[in-house]
């Protein structure tokens, strides 16, 4: 989605990434496993930023927050 090695984290920071699903868990029918399409990767800020207040924003809701 973004290149998380331009933020500014140092080298402490490199290397983390959190998975995000597209399809929230609860929704899952018993059985039903999570694809990989239905995931995707951020930094633990733009994760925590989509899980802030319900409704959660959607990837492209957090993109336009972002250009802002």
């Amino acid at each position: 989605m973004w290149e998380t090695h331009r933020l500014p984290y140092s080298e402490h920071g490199t290397g983390f990434i959190e998975v995000h699903h597209l399809k929230p868990v609860h929704t899952l029918l018993p059985g039903q496993k999570t694809k990989l399409d239905d995931l995707a990767l951020l930094c633990a800020n733009c994760h925590r930023m989509i899980h802030a207040r319900k409704p959660w924003l959607t990837l492209e809701q957090l993109r336009q927050t972002l250009q802002r």
